[in-house]
């Protein structure tokens, strides 16, 4: 066999691993989780878990913009639907910051106790929902009137809810339950778990397309990609990615998946279609948390706690 023969045989076998050099904006606090970008993809703002804050930077200059101490130990974050605040979870207060990313003021504290993780805006735009770790081993799911800046309610969740995500199409919340290896679906508006879905070993992270037909669930244990279809609200199907997948997001036009690979120092890019089920993989640094792609369907911004950086990253 030629050798130009074997190497397009490997490419078809093997999945394609894309050499990306990936654009370091150091110094974004300590040990930065979780990241939100807004619509225009100029601004990224970014929750610091050891120094307590919120950090805002400009994507367009590639540099922190403002910064402002929210709590301790801030994990989620969220932007209101009209981009005028951030909500962010702070794990070791207890509390839920609401800032006003015009002055980067802390405008309001929501208490909710326990450990909040994780933070959604609902579609329709006046509810905040927010996953609690508990100081037991059963956790919470908390709605909060984004109007009334209060807790309207908390339900009863499994263990270690972590991450969640709110459907586009019913409102419906997607709760990741890592330590039963399920996600719990919830109707808000019953306050009613609607059915329980089995998902990989360990799952941490979640995301939903655009017209909330299907669900990702990153599963850092197993280290694959559960694919759920919501509307029958069942698993279609895993997929292997890296080692220790954790942040996974959808682009906004629904057509990609991209998988922060923690162990792996990659992300996995597959289609939404499931087209293939062989991923596309981008080198990274170690310790990636979190990732969000841009309104250009192709840049990625990624958190990384260990080297303290948020990276911007341009995907084939």
């Amino acid at each position: 066999m030629k050798k130009t023969t074997l190497v397009l045989a490997l490419l078809l076998i093997w999945p394609v691993a894309v050499s990306a050099r990936p654009y370091r904006i150091r110094k974004v606090g300590v040990s930065p989780e979780f990241v939100a970008v807004t619509q225009d993809g100029l601004m990224a703002y970014v929750t610091s878990y050891e120094t307590g804050e919120l950090i805002g930077v400009d994507l367009s200059q590639k540099a922190i913009a403002r910064r402002v101490v929210v709590g301790s130990s801030p994990i989620g974050v969220a932007l209101t639907l009209d981009e005028k605040f951030a909500y962010v979870a702070c794990r070791d207060s207890g509390t839920v910051a609401v800032v006003d990313l015009s002055t980067f003021r802390v405008e309001a504290n929501i208490v909710v106790g326990g450990a909040p993780n994780a933070v959604a805006i609902g579609g329709k735009g006046y509810r905040a929902y927010v996953t609690n770790f508990g100081r037991s081993r059963e956790g919470t799911l908390h709605i909060i009137d984004i109007r009334e800046r209060n807790l309207v309610s908390s339900m009863k969740m499994g263990l270690a809810p972590i991450a969640l995500a709110v459907s586009p199409a019913t409102e419906f919340v997607y709760v990741v339950n890592g330590g039963s290896n399920e996600v719990w679906v919830v109707n808000p508006d019953r306050q009613v778990v609607v059915t329980r879905i089995p998902v990989g070993e360990a799952p941490d992270g979640i995301a939903i397309t655009p017209d909330g037909a299907r669900v990702f669930v990153a599963n850092s244990r197993s280290n694959d990609l559960s694919v759920i279809d919501a509307k029958a609200g069942v698993p279609l199907v895993s997929i292997p990615v890296g080692r220790q997948p954790f942040g996974v997001t959808v682009s906004p036009d629904g057509k990609r998946v991209f998988v922060v690979n923690t162990g792996a120092k990659t992300v996995s890019v597959l289609p939404v279609d499931l087209s293939s089920l062989e991923a596309k993989t981008v080198q990274i640094d170690k310790g990636c948390i979190d990732i969000k792609v841009l309104h250009n369907n192709r840049t990625a911004v990624v958190a990384c706690e260990q080297s303290n950086c948020l990276l911007i990253v341009d995907t084939p």
